[in-house]
């Protein structure tokens, strides 16, 4: 029986993450705002990232900081802000003591099949505005996914 060397877990391509971008930028300049948007596969490695013209030079590391987090963590920022960290103290403070975790709204978990491909994340405007771009980044890459199925 022959063995598989290497197994490489499914992740966002490259092509699907620029395109799910193209759907948040869209949503972005929709809302008027300013902001950047990171795409990660499951780790938190950038795969995409896009900054608006008008947004910080910083913006970036937010959106990575959040996309990597949701990654990570398999969920939105918000949802285990709220599930876990509101109620956890002592896990609150482990978690924001590392400055590579981004914890606020604009993150999202990409999932496909029930596993994490990878992770979105946006920064620059208020955090509902930033969970408004993610949310149409992801959806984008949803729906990727489904038409390729």
């Amino acid at each position: 029986m022959a063995t598989d060397a290497l197994h490489r877990p499914a992740q966002v391509s490259y092509h699907a993450a620029h395109e799910a971008v193209a759907a948040g930028l869209a949503e972005c300049a929709r809302i008027g705002m300013n902001c950047a948007i990171a795409v990660t596969d499951p780790s938190g490695e950038m795969i995409a990232v896009a900054r608006t013209d008008g947004a910080s030079g910083n913006t970036y590391r937010g959106a990575l900081g959040k996309a990597k987090t949701a990654a990570v963590l398999g969920c939105s920022t918000a949802e285990y802000l709220e599930r876990r960290l509101l109620t956890d103290e002592v896990l609150y403070r482990a978690l924001t003591a590392d400055d590579e975790t981004f914890l606020v709204p604009g993150g999202f978990a990409l999932v496909v099949d029930g596993e994490v491909v990878g992770g979105v994340g946006v920064s620059g405007g208020l955090h509902a505005d930033d969970a408004k771009v993610a949310r149409a980044t992801m959806e984008r890459f949803e729906a990727i996914v489904t038409e390729n199925q």
